[in-house]
């Protein structure tokens, strides 16, 4: 039980939250929210309304089946009727994480560490960025951190019961839905079985039945919409972007690297080569498994260029402000030039910056709170002390699952956008790292906004010093 005071103090980050959210929405006009995926978006979501199935509607028809994309996002959209309300909802969504992140954290942590996690996905500039658009990072943010917030919370139950499993398959069910809509959540049916073999009081006959059906639960969704695939385009795969990624921006990039060409050259030939059998679109259906397989020869001829590439992707992932896109929803002047690798160029880009006071300053700030952030994780994971494998779990399920997305972007193309699934990730780390207590410790309700305000006062004194 958390103290009335510090659910005052949690309603008031997550109006907060809210507002900033719905804020972008004063525009007069959608060309900003409607910019990147959106294009692939909104026509799929109304060949839905329209009754196309899984394809897109334009200039008054049905296209083809389309198999380019995950299902889910486009759904979503086909649902609200209208896409400012499609806005509306995911603000809703973002605000209602932070309160509940707060909420799981204070419960286990302290006020402390509940407030900062709040407070840190609440102000995350990424997050409002593209919860403010038509893309798919507000809702896959919120599937996939209600179902780990489920698991987490199954597993330090006192006892297996009805309730603690439902819990976990709830969460299965968020899994398996997050895993349709982003390519990056081919990984997640492995995190659905976690809690059935952490969980207290539980046989290992028992935990082994219940984590295959948790497992089923999301995998039978991605080999059920592969099928379809493959039954409507001949592709073994959710979507066929992941492959062009993987392809024409991946491979490239260690190309690039390993042979000392500009990226964009070396690209333009891997589309040229697509031209030579015959087939030039972005969003080839045909030869998915080809392009994979062609990616992977060039990682592994020159593997010294993948680790350098990779790892310089995963780096500016897990750091980079965002910048672009900031500038468009804030109208300064301080953005260009547009396009990858973002490592190039940067003495243009933060001369551009340098144009605009209020998005140089907001870089710099997301900046020193990435610099917290990622401190604060080191903390929780070096120096928090644990006692049983259900409480290393609490930290290093959300560690595990924070990197691997901040891995699966990591690339010529990784940016600010990528590393918004792992943030509430990150800012329970960083705010158990930085003030979080062992549950034991957690202060009686009367005596946790006071607790709040000790926390905070040397945390202040060392980042002063």
């Amino acid at each position: 039980m958390i103290p009335r005071r510090q659910t005052v103090w949690l309603a008031l980050i997550g109006i907060a939250a809210l507002c900033i959210r719905l804020a972008p929405l004063a525009r007069g006009d959608l060309k900003f929210q409607t910019g990147w995926d959106a294009a692939d978006y909104i026509p799929l979501a109304q060949g839905i309304q329209h009754g196309c199935g899984f394809a897109r509607f334009e200039n008054g028809h049905c296209a083809s089946a389309e198999a380019s994309r995950p299902p889910g996002y486009p759904f979503f959209v086909a649902m609200m009727p209208g896409l400012r309300t499609v806005l509306v909802i995911q603000a809703f969504l973002g605000a209602a994480l932070c309160i509940w992140l707060g909420w799981f954290v204070s419960t286990r942590w302290g006020s402390g560490a509940g407030l900062t996690a709040a407070a840190l996905l609440a102000t995350d500039i990424p997050s409002i960025v593209y919860g403010a658009m038509i893309m798919s990072e507000a809702l896959f943010q919120f599937l996939l951190t209600g179902a780990i917030l489920l698991q987490l919370s199954a597993i330090i139950a006192d006892e297996v019961s009805a309730r603690t499993a439902a819990k976990v398959f709830a969460a299965a069910g968020l899994l398996a839905a997050a895993a349709m809509i982003r390519p990056t959540g081919i990984f997640l049916p492995l995190f659905a079985p976690l809690p059935f073999l952490l969980m207290k009081g539980i046989t290992w006959p028992r935990a082994l039945v219940f984590g295959v059906l948790a497992f089923a639960i999301p995998i039978a969704a991605m080999l059920g919409w592969t099928a379809r695939n493959r039954r409507v385009a001949g592709v073994g795969t959710t979507d066929t972007v992941s492959a062009d990624i993987f392809y024409y921006y991946d491979a490239a990039g260690v190309l690039s690297y390993a042979t000392h060409r500009e990226f964009f050259t070396v690209e333009n030939e891997l589309h040229g080569r697509g031209d030579s059998r015959g087939n030039n679109s972005p969003s080839v259906t045909a030869n998915t498994g080809g392009m994979v397989r062609k990616s992977i020869q060039i990682f592994l001829q020159h593997p010294i260029a993948t680790a350098v590439v990779m790892g310089r992707g995963f780096l500016l992932v897990a750091t980079v402000p965002d910048r672009n896109e900031l500038n468009e929803i804030i109208g300064t002047h301080g953005a260009g030039p547009f396009g990858l690798p973002p490592s190039a160029d940067i003495l243009i880009r933060v001369q551009n910056m340098l144009h605009s006071p209020l998005l140089t300053m907001l870089v710099l700030l997301q900046l020193v709170v990435t610099l917290f952030v990622w401190t604060g994780v080191g903390r929780a994971i070096l120096r928090y002390n644990v006692h049983s494998k259900r409480e290393a779990s609490l930290l290093w399920i959300p560690f595990s699952l924070a990197l691997l997305m901040l891995a699966c972007a990591a690339g010529p193309d990784a940016q600010a956008r990528f590393r918004v699934p792992a943030v509430p990730f990150l800012a329970m780390l960083a705010s158990i790292g930085w003030l979080g207590r062992r549950a034991d410790e957690v202060s009686s309700p009367e005596a946790a906004v006071r607790d709040y305000a000790m926390a905070v006062r040397p945390v202040v004194s060392q980042m002063r010093g």
